[in-house]
């Protein structure tokens, strides 16, 4: 160090290390001031650094603190505009409640006195119509029933042809049959109907037959009878059809699939399960499987039995779609028997099947005086006590004053003094009797009858007289009316 130092004073003449009042500076002096520098520069640096960095993290700490105090202020006013809206549309659906429930009570009371008025003034309607038009009322009454009368002949004679080309009965077979049924049994034509919903509890060829038949005649029932119909079926003989239709008044099938109602043959039922005997594409509705009565049934023995365990898949498809067809069949079938027991007020037979309560339906339906009379005692159970009394002193009183002459008169002031008195008489009753007046229909239904010029009620217990009655009194009426015109 010494010597070092020795050398340096005596070869530089530097006045940092001689401590001298030169100018010169050696190099070493130079290069020790300017690595202090730079140490100290990097330690600043660093100590810069890490105070930037820190400064960055604050800042973003501090920026993601105001965006999220932001937010919050924007939400607390949001909440607040909320809030007075709410309490705006509360005190409007207060008010509304209040007006809705103010404008009810209002409707209620008008209501009332709307009903009170309609009955006051059906009162002094029927009051009015009693006295200044008492033939009027049994004119029409008289109409009335004669309509429905030669109606329910009409259908009667219809019903009764029907089931002179179907005969519905209930058979029953006593002892062992060759084809190994036997037992109580609901037929048609003479073909057998599968009990309950096994298809194989007759034999095929009877049982496409009979729900052929079946399908055939509650078509044709249901027109006569303008009831109900829960289905739509494509009758084609041993090979017919049914679908469930989608609604009473829409007979679009509510599903794509319909059933069958007979057991396809085995050329056309395969186990691929590729044929298309239950497809709604196919038009011929399955004449095409009807080559022979005598080939075999789809794993069907004669018997009525049938094996589960070693059918295919598609012989069981086949199976459960022929047992829906037969379902929906039945299901039909009592409705339109329920519709009709209902109509004439019975009750449907508890004790018997489907098919036999329908053939009994059938029986009465096909019987004119049977008909007749259950509609004669609904039509006067439905008539109240003060009604009934007021027919009976107008009708059938036997010093009644009233004669055919005072009916023709009653049907003919009618329509011309119309527009005097036209709020009081209710338009059914000008209706019937324009057509009563102006047509001469009447006439045509009933030839063969005596027509009697002063004609009385016979007691209303004898139902045949009355009709006989009724349809002279009409003639009389009828007559006059022309005469009186001419």
């Amino acid at each position: 160090m010494n010597s070092h130092s020795v050398n340096r004073r005596t070869n530089t003449c530097c006045a940092i290390c001689e401590s001298s009042n030169r100018a010169s500076i050696c190099s070493a002096c130079v290069n020790l001031r300017l690595n202090e520098c730079r140490n100290n520069l990097k330690s600043l640096k660093a100590e810069r650094d890490a105070l930037y960095a820190k400064l960055s993290e604050a800042l973003v700490k501090k920026g993601k603190a105001d965006d999220q105090e932001n937010w919050l202020l924007l939400r607390k006013e949001k909440i607040a505009k909320m809030r007075e809206k709410l309490q705006l549309r509360q005190i409007q659906v207060s008010q509304g409640k209040a007006k809705i429930e103010k404008m009810s009570r209002d409707i209620k009371v008008k209501n009332e006195l709307l009903d009170k008025a309609r009955g006051l003034l059906e009162t002094i309607r029927v009051e009015q119509m009693e006295k200044n038009y008492p033939n009027l009322v049994c004119t029409q009454s008289l109409g009335h029933m004669a309509i429905t009368s030669e109606r329910l002949h009409k259908q009667s004679v219809i019903v009764k042809q029907i089931c002179k080309l179907f005969p519905l009965r209930r058979i029953t077979m006593e002892g062992e049959r060759k084809d190994g049924f036997s037992g109580q049994y609901d037929t048609i034509c003479n073909a057998r109907l599968p009990r309950g919903l096994d298809p194989h509890s007759v034999p095929c060829e009877e049982l496409a037959a009979s729900l052929g038949y079946i399908v055939q005649l509650l078509n044709l029932v249901v027109q006569t009878v303008c009831g109900p119909a829960l289905h739509n079926s494509g009758f084609a003989g041993s090979c017919s059809r049914i679908w469930q239709r989608d609604s009473y008044w829409d007979t679009r099938p509510s599903s794509r699939s319909e059933y069958p109602l007979f057991i396809p043959r085995q050329k056309f039922c395969s186990t691929g399960g590729e044929t298309s005997w239950s497809e709604r594409s196919s038009s011929n509705f399955g004449v095409a499987s009807m080559e022979s009565d005598k080939k075999h049934a789809l794993e069907s023995s004669r018997s009525g039995s049938f094996n589960y365990a070693s059918a295919s898949p598609h012989s069981m498809q086949t199976h459960k779609d022929l047992q829906k067809g037969i379902a929906l069949l039945k299901k039909s079938v009592a409705c339109i028997t329920a519709y009709c027991y209902n109509s004439l007020c019975l009750e449907v037979p508890a004790e018997a099947s489907t098919f036999d309560a329908f053939s009994r339906l059938l029986a009465t339906l096909s019987s004119s005086k049977e008909v007749r009379s259950l509609v004669s005692l609904k039509m006067a159970s439905a008539r109240s006590s003060k009604q009934a009394q007021q027919f009976c002193k107008s009708v059938w009183k036997v010093d009644s004053t009233i004669s055919s002459s005072t009916l023709a008169e009653s049907a003919v002031s009618l329509p011309m003094t119309r527009n005097g008195f036209e709020q009081n008489v209710p338009s059914s009753t000008a209706s019937f009797l324009a057509e009563l007046s102006d047509t001469g229909k009447i006439e045509t239904a009933i030839e063969g009858w005596d027509i009697v010029e002063h004609t009385y009620p016979p007691p209303p217990s004898q139902i045949e007289d009355v009709e006989h009655w009724t349809r002279a009194m009409f003639i009389d009426a009828t007559k006059k009316i022309t005469n009186s015109r001419k």
